[in-house]
């Protein structure tokens, strides 16, 4: 038997995993700026320009797992006052560095700007936490303010680490479990590296079996070395999904042995794995899928229990009904055996000396005080007064009989409403999902330098790029624009750079009279309310980043060399449309005579207030 079938589905992140993940996602977001941040349920999301240009979303659920998305969720509309409390701290910030902790579930991001530096700690061991602490570890922010036994999570106070932190895989830590009486290999490994995952994991490597005992100092040098070997992460990662029966079951940035018989899907980056795997629990977090299911599960409940009682009410009634016919037909024979009760007792006799049968009728219980005699016909019990008529105990059971319809009657009733309630709440979870679909939509990863740019192309076919700030003005300059290209820029102080990639061939007006248009509505004339301003272009070659001498060029501004040619006048008007790229459908804005040849659908846009996308 595998391993892996002793194993429950993944919840969270192992450490193997983090140390995984923060070397590949280091590699990205640190020297990124934190541009927002945002709290959705127990989902803290950070909005980082990362260092390559493009903006990525680094999602936090504690205790679960860390890990940049590809996906975007729906912002809520006001923020929680933690998210105030986190926007005012670090919103802005650089981030400087991301470690692991250890061996441990804790990730330490560093921050710094012109307000100071913070250390951003995500915990997710325990009940998980996101803590935001001052250069001397003061905690001034904390997802979940709580006490425990050994240390304190709460403003004001100086952050302490967990205790027991695991800094290593040490023999001591093996050795720990085997005093305490754990001394199976699988007890020792799950010791040294924290999951049951990696410990199955690790004597797979180490041809052990868990359930030998691991006391021998040769099993625990071997257990040790190969987790060593496990923690000692290759350059190039080899991410997957785990599949076991066609559902996910875990996510790894391995190969591991305990899965070599699974399914797997296999991904370029491990945090796209990670992001994919865990993307359902968000979904069911929007969904509040508990709730439902609860609620779900108490409705079914009902319907059960009134379904059995319906079928109950059915079988009574029916069994009445041939009871009152038997009656009615042997009207004689229950007259007389009411008699022998009824002069029975009138003597003062317990019991009459001789009960009347009846064929198919059994007593089954006397009772003088009440002076009732129970009978049980048909598998019916049902008790009788001898003290009235025959007739009027027949009258008693078509009573009976009519409030047991009427209770037929009121169950179907509730059974329908009950139905009702849970196709109603079918539907609703249905539309429920579908808006949590819209709330979660995958993120499209540029496949080209310029997509994390402004780009379109201009109706002869160049492709045009402008900067979304200063900083992307100044690498597209420095790094894109060769001698031969274009640049544009609208003649006023704040504007994209804008470049055309000429590729060796001469630009045509057509394509010098859009790009214009578009250079003057990535300006500030636009939130000015312009209606048109001049804009110029020059070629490469006459842009430069060297200012006059004893004079300073800030970031995003170039020296202009030689002459320029300007457009008079252009008009601000930009189109912004629906466009397919490589089988995905994009967002494209630029001039309005492009766009229309190339987009699915689009609008024009005016300086009147309207984002230009």
């Amino acid at each position: 038997m595998s391993t892996w079938i002793k194993l429950k589905p993944k919840k969270a992140l192992s450490a193997l995993d983090l140390k995984a993940l923060v070397k590949e996602i280091e590699q990205l977001v640190v020297g990124g700026v934190i541009l927002n941040i945002y709290v959705i349920e127990n989902l803290l999301m950070l909005k980082v320009r990362c260092n390559d240009g493009i903006t990525r979303i680094f999602m936090a659920k504690p205790p679960h797992w860390i890990s940049l998305s590809i996906y975007d969720v729906e912002k809520p509309l006001q923020p929680t006052a933690l998210c105030k409390l986190l926007r005012k701290l670090v919103r802005g910030l650089r981030i400087t560095s991301l470690e692991q902790i250890g061996f441990d579930r804790i990730v330490k991001m560093r921050v710094e700007g012109k307000r100071g530096s913070y250390e951003i700690i995500f915990e997710l061991v325990r009940e998980g936490n996101v803590i935001v602490c001052s250069p001397d570890m003061t905690i001034l922010a904390a997802y979940r303010e709580v006490e425990y036994k050994d240390r304190v999570l709460k403003r004001g106070v100086k952050y302490q680490p967990p205790p027991n932190l695991v800094l290593s895989l040490s023999r001591e830590r093996a050795i720990e479990a085997i005093k305490k009486n754990r001394s199976k290999a699988f007890h020792v490994a799950q010791t040294l590296v924290g999951s049951p995952e990696l410990a199955y994991e690790v004597l797979a490597r180490s041809s052990i079996d868990p359930e030998t005992d691991a006391s021998p100092p040769e099993i625990i040098e071997k257990v040790i070395e190969k987790a060593n070997e496990l923690f000692n992460l290759p350059e190039v990662f080899k991410p997957s999904v785990v599949y076991v029966d066609c559902k996910p079951f875990s996510v790894v940035p391995l190969d591991f042995v305990i899965y070599g018989e699974c399914q797997k899907r296999a991904y370029n980056h491990f945090y796209e794995a990670v992001s994919d795997f865990f993307i359902e629990e968000v979904r069911k977090s929007l969904l509040r899928r508990e709730e439902v299911e609860r609620e779900r599960a108490r409705i079914e409940s009902s319907i059960k229990d009134v379904k059995k009682a319906i079928v109950e009410l059915e079988n009574r009634i029916e069994k009445m009904a041939k009871v009152i016919e038997l009656m009615n037909r042997k009207a004689e024979e229950f007259q007389r055996l009411l008699d022998a009760f009824r002069d029975s007792w009138t003597k003062g006799e317990r019991t009459p000396s001789f009960i009347p049968s009846i064929e198919g009728v059994r007593v089954v219980q006397i009772n003088r005080r009440d002076k009732t005699v129970k009978i049980e016909i048909e598998g019916l019990e049902l008790s009788l007064k001898p003290s009235e008529s025959l007739m009027a105990n027949i009258s008693n059971m078509y009573d009976e009989l009519k409030g047991l319809k009427r209770k037929l009657e009121s169950s179907r009733r509730a059974l329908a409403e009950l139905e009702s309630k849970l196709t109603t709440l079918t539907e609703k979870e249905k539309e429920t999902i579908r808006e949590a679909e819209r709330k979660i939509r995958r993120r499209r990863e540029p496949r080209y330098w310029y997509e994390k740019y402004l780009w379109f192309r201009s109706s002869d076919g160049f492709l045009v790029v402008a900067g979304r700030d200063s900083t992307q003005n100044e690498v597209l300059v420095r790094k894109y624009l060769r001698d031969e290209d274009l640049f544009f820029h609208a003649d006023i102080v704040g504007g994209a750079a804008v470049i055309v990639k000429s590729e060796g061939r001469e630009v045509p007006q057509t394509t010098i009279e859009e790009v214009a248009q578009y250079s003057a509505c990535y300006s500030k004339a636009w939130k000015a309310g312009f209606g048109s301003i001049d804009v110029y272009w020059v070629y490469g070659k006459q842009v430069s980043k060297t200012p006059p001498s004893g004079e300073y060029l800030p970031k995003g501004s170039f020296m202009i060399r030689g002459s320029k040619n300007f457009l008079r006048g252009v008009e601000l008007k930009v189109a912004v449309g629906l466009m397919s790229l490589n089988g995905d459908v994009i967002v494209v804005s630029g001039p309005p005579s492009a766009i229309a040849k190339q987009s699915i659908a689009y609008v024009v846009l005016t300086p009147s207030g309207e984002e230009r996308g």
